[in-house]
């Protein structure tokens, strides 16, 4: 019956479901390009670290650099990789200030 009142009715339809489809799948591409992207350049990021390291763990990296009188990466010392290390292997000069001092300051946030 909606083709008798409504002529070009089911044109229309098929229409605007190509029109939706067709930007559905446009930004489903871009978003899967993107991340693509971001994976490969967090890959490249990684890899390059760990050649040009060497070594397998952060932690092993530090300590390669503070045995040859160089400072750690700065990584060691945020406060998420802060527990994970072993300090007792490093050198005093190159173990971080105890996080008491600083205690009711916001500098970690």
């Amino acid at each position: 019956m909606s083709d008798e009142v409504f002529p070009g009715c089911r044109e229309v339809c098929e229409y605007w479901s190509r029109a939706v489809t067709s930007l559905v799948r446009n930004h489903w591409k871009l978003l899967d390009t993107q991340y693509g992207a971001g994976i490969q350049l967090l890959g490249a990021v990684a890899g390059e670290s760990a050649a040009s390291s060497g070594l397998e763990t952060l932690e092993q990296y530090a300590l390669e650099r503070a045995s040859k009188g160089l400072p750690p990466p700065r990584e060691v010392y945020d406060a998420q990789n802060r527990n994970r290390i072993n300090w007792s292997r490093f050198p005093e000069w190159a173990r971080p200030i105890d996080p008491e001092v600083f205690e009711g300051s916001a500098h970690e946030g």
